[in-house]
């Protein structure tokens, strides 16, 4: 009875807790969270997210180096949401190189929980988020369906969207992948989004960044 007791006693602290650090989300004291995160070992998210979000990534520990982590912007970023809206920026420091093609890879996790995105509705256009420009032509739209011989080391626990364009993007050009009414996944996931580019006529994908997002999470 004594075992039984101290343990009905340290599972009820860590629901106060656990609930401590959902109020203190709530109230925007992030770094207080994350301290008593780390003396009691619970998982908490990085940053709240608004119904509008802007970033260059989130910076977390073991996270994605700087010098690759791709800027994005999250409309209506809300659970179940089925007119989400993902603008995903690539500046063209990033491209040395004319592109014919755009390999986006998502944790497969986006699917698992009711994630679906349109690939009728995805658009690539020139510019910057704030500033996008000309509609850039697709000619075809795969989801995890044609290999790149040189993407096909990914691992399996990432699914695989292909844009194949119908002009190429040319060299040290930005441009921003616009993924259009996203339905959201059914909870708050930490989702690192790929890009590999195929440059003109290469076989072989290179990796360019990642976008490293907080989907579906709005308080």
């Amino acid at each position: 009875m004594i075992v039984l007791d101290e343990f009905c006693f340290i599972t009820c602290e860590l629901e106060e807790l656990k609930m401590a650090l959902k109020q203190l989300i709530r109230l925007g004291l992030i770094g207080l969270a994350m301290s008593v995160a780390t003396t009691v070992g619970v998982n908490v998210p990085t940053l709240a997210q608004q119904d509008i979000y802007d970033s260059d990534g989130l910076n977390i520990i073991g996270g994605v180096e700087s010098r690759y982590r791709l800027s994005y912007s999250l409309d209506n970023n809300s659970p179940r949401n089925t007119r989400a809206s993902y603008l995903l920026e690539v500046k063209g420091d990033k491209v040395d190189s004319a592109v014919s093609a755009l390999i986006v890879t998502v944790p497969e996790a986006f699917s698992r929980y009711r994630g679906r995105i349109d690939l009728d509705r995805i658009k690539v256009r020139y510019g910057r988020i704030g500033n996008v420009g000309e509609e850039i032509a697709i000619e075809e739209v795969l989801w995890d369906d044609r290999v790149f011989s040189g993407a096909n080391d990914l691992s399996e626990d990432l699914d695989k969207l292909e844009i194949y364009l119908a002009e190429d993007i040319p060299a040290n050009t930005s441009f921003v992948i616009d993924f259009e009414k996203v339905r959201n996944p059914n909870r708050a996931l930490m989702q690192r989004v790929n890009l590999q580019v195929v440059p003109r006529g290469e076989e072989l994908a290179t990796y360019i960044g990642t976008w490293e997002m907080l989907i579906a999470y709005q308080d």
